[in-house]
């Protein structure tokens, strides 16, 4: 069986795919005597079974129409799916079939598929992606990045013991804070002890700016905006009234070079350096084929001509929510619990999900485009190549086969040398950014 011919269509909404399928003479032979062997072994008043005649096994099943119907039903279940595979089509739903003229021993059998499939693309440039990447080795900046990053986590703090001292942007000022929203207690903020560093972010910015120039003992009432670049707070709409009791002022103590080398255990601070050199040049190994693929992948999405059509994002999103559900899975837990424990809204994450979605869509769609128009194809030693890192490569291969998704094996290697040409081609500029750097 095999396919003679391949149409797309396209009615503005989806792209579908429409096959001319047809069995030799011989295929359609075979399944007529496949079927009627089945049929004969059912029970049949007056014969044994298999010892009934033909005319008598198409009278079992309403008459010859009706046999020649399940001879074509037969050939379509067992041979049509493997020839669509093997023409390399993949349907995004079911495909429907649809037989003209029935089928008739002894001679070829033709019938069509339809069914909607991923819709072709183009691109606006096929040439190599222009990128940005960070250095391949560690740069003195991240370096020095991470040296800050031990100090903060080595801080300590001393006591402010001035009677007179007044909050200033820098200071930690120990309080203990009512707040209420439009009349509400604000959960978890009635009389509740906090250290509010000044200008760091531990309080909205409009709150620490009403706590500058106060003292020990001061008793504050204010109101106060914690709305942030979005427009939202963590407190409610953003009108918020407090009352604080100013308890005491702390000082942050960052520890030197020399104190910080001696708490991370290293011999003296230039062997400190190296071991930050070493361990962000090991984190950069790691990351940076990944954040090159990423990153040149997004490039060749900027050349997407369009908009992916929507049908095809439905059917991506499918496979978003699938994987989002096995990995809660796996994790022992349940979409409820799991948005109840992350204080996830349920708007949000759909919208989360529609955006991934969008965007595996459009880098399947633009792969997909640079791989047809650079005439590449997939040769017998590239799917081998692929089986190979497999244990048993004939078994594994064979369970695709057996399971009709070689097209699937075929459409994973085109991904993966579309991808590796864009960044083996691709015009990197190198930007010292610190986009990588060691934990």
């Amino acid at each position: 069986m095999q396919v003679k011919d391949k149409a797309r269509e396209d009615d503005g909404k989806v792209q579908e795919l429409v096959l001319t399928v047809t069995a030799s003479a011989e295929e359609v032979d075979a399944a007529a005597g496949r079927f009627f062997k089945d049929i004969a072994q059912r029970e049949i008043p007056g014969f044994r079974k298999g010892k009934a005649p033909r005319s008598v096994l198409e009278q079992s099943v309403g008459g010859h129409a009706n046999a020649m119907g399940g001879v074509a039903e037969t050939l379509i279940n067992e041979m049509a799916f493997a020839a669509i595979d093997e023409a390399d089509v993949i349907f995004i739903a079911e495909p429907q079939f649809n037989v003209d003229a029935p089928v008739e021993e002894g001679k070829p059998f033709t019938f069509t598929v339809a069914g909607p499939v991923a819709p072709l693309a183009k691109l606006t440039d096929y040439g190599p992606v222009s990128i940005e990447m960070p250095p391949d080795e560690a740069t003195d900046a991240e370096v020095a990045a991470q040296m800050d990053a031990l100090r903060d986590y080595y801080h300590s703090f001393e006591d402010i013991e001035d009677g007179s001292h007044e909050a200033a942007m820098g200071d930690y000022v120990s309080i203990v804070a009512t707040v209420t929203n439009h009349g509400k207690l604000v959960s978890g903020m009635r009389d509740a002890s906090r250290l509010v560093g000044l200008g760091e972010g531990t309080m909205p910015a409009s709150f620490d700016e009403k706590l500058l120039g106060a003292k020990v003992g001061d008793e504050l009432e204010f109101d106060f905006e914690a709305k942030d670049a979005e427009g939202s707070s963590e407190y409610g709409d953003g009108d918020l009234h407090a009352e604080v009791q100013v308890k005491g002022f702390r000082r942050l103590l960052l520890p030197g070079d020399e104190e910080l080398a001696a708490k991370v255990g290293c011999a003296d601070v230039d062997d400190m350096k190296a071991q930050l050199r070493l361990s962000i040049n090991q984190q950069k190994a790691q990351e940076l084929p990944k954040l090159m693929v990423d990153r040149a992948i997004e490039a060749l999405l900027e050349r997407l001509d369009g908009e992916v059509p929507g049908y095809y994002v439905d059917f991506i999103r499918q496979d978003v929510g699938r994987e989002l559900m096995q990995g809660l899975q796996q994790q022992g837990t349940n979409l409820q619990q799991w948005m109840i424990e992350n204080a996830v809204n349920g708007d949000e994450m759909k919208a989360d999900v529609a955006r991934e979605a969008a965007r595996r869509a459009a880098i399947d769609c633009a792969l997909e485009a640079l791989f047809v128009e650079k005439g590449w194809e997939v040769t017998e030693e590239d799917i081998e190549a692929l089986f190979a890192a497999e244990e048993d490569p004939a078994a594994a291969r064979a369970k695709w086969q057996e399971a009709n998704r070689m097209a699937d094996v075929r459409k994973m290697y085109r991904r993966e040398k579309a991808t590796r040409w864009l960044v083996d081609n691709a015009e990197v500029t190198v930007v010292e950014d610190g986009a990588v750097a060691a934990a």
